[in-house]
């Protein structure tokens, strides 16, 4: 018995459908062939979505070192760009051995109230990582990156009912930064409480600016966890955010909406255990960092 194939074949405007069988080793019969127009629909762009994000060179003007192992760099960008806060931008670079350039997303912890000519992203150096061991280590005042952004809907402006419960682990706080700031900035009362958590206080970024905004704004709560320093009374916790931390927290911050931000087994801790008190779903904002 011949063994029938069906296969169809499709230009541009047009499609055909074939049956062949095959007679031996090298030989191919066609049984029939139906001819089928196939109108293309033209793609329709929606004119309410805003255009892509364009990649633009960006200069660094300045290095803040946070941590032994976190750098803020602030970028001059060539073009204002408007963001939002809790937004990321992607750099890219150029890696030894790599065809192309790799690009990483780094989140802003700047505000758009500081101005929309330059960013600061919170860079931490991941161990083996190919892209932000060059930021940290090997960049310097005057060069030169790849931008593009912003991105995300990991954001919060006063349009949004609080109070507003953050939580974020190591560089998760970059985010939750610029939402502070923002508030700050803006003059607002909305009531806010920041659960971090950090190896110690040496490696807890933003730790004197964090320390600044809950001294002058009365709406700010700061609670620090440090998971490798149990005799530091700046933190008030010892461990690692827990689900009985953050029943704690909920409990005293009463929240309307909550962000949570770090790596993934406790931002889905965190966004389980926050539903599982009752929040909406919804409300429950969630960013995980690799």
């Amino acid at each position: 018995m011949p063994l029938v194939l069906l296969a169809q074949v499709s230009s541009s405007n047009s499609r055909v459908a074939i049956a062949w069988d095959f007679l031996g080793p090298c030989g191919v019969r066609i049984l029939s062939m139906e001819a089928e127009s196939a109108t293309r629909v033209p793609r329709v762009r929606d004119v309410n979505r805003p255009p892509a994000p364009k990649w633009q060179i960006g200069e660094v003007v300045d290095v803040i070192v946070e941590t032994p192992e976190t750098n803020t760099l602030r970028i001059q960008l060539a073009e204002p760009t408007p963001y939002s806060a809790g937004q990321y931008f992607n750099i890219r670079i150029p890696v030894e051995g790599r065809p192309r350039p790799i690009q990483r997303a780094y989140s802003v912890g700047s505000s758009p109230t500081d101005g929309l000519d330059a960013i600061e992203v919170g860079i931490r150096e991941t161990e083996g990582g190919l892209v932000s061991p060059v930021l940290v280590r090997q960049t310097s005042v005057g060069s030169q990156l790849e931008v593009r952004g912003p991105y995300g809907e990991f954001t919060w402006t006063e349009a949004i009912p609080g109070p507003v419960l953050l939580i974020g682990a190591g560089s998760g706080v970059v985010p939750l930064k610029s939402i502070i700031r923002y508030a700050s900035h803006k003059g607002l009362s909305v009531p806010m409480h920041l659960l971090f958590s950090s190896k110690s206080a040496e490696f807890a970024i933003y730790l004197e600016e964090l320390a600044k905004l809950e001294a002058e704004e009365d709406w700010l709560t700061v609670d620090h966890t440090f998971t490798r320093d149990s005799g530091d009374t700046r933190a008030k916790y010892h461990r690692r955010i827990d689900k009985e931390m953050i029943s704690e927290v909920y409990r005293i911050s009463e929240p309307a909406i909550a962000f949570i931000c770090g790596p993934p087994e406790m931002v889905e801790e965190a966004e389980s255990t926050l539903v599982g008190l009752g929040m909406d779903p919804a409300l429950v904002k969630t960013e995980k960092y690799d």
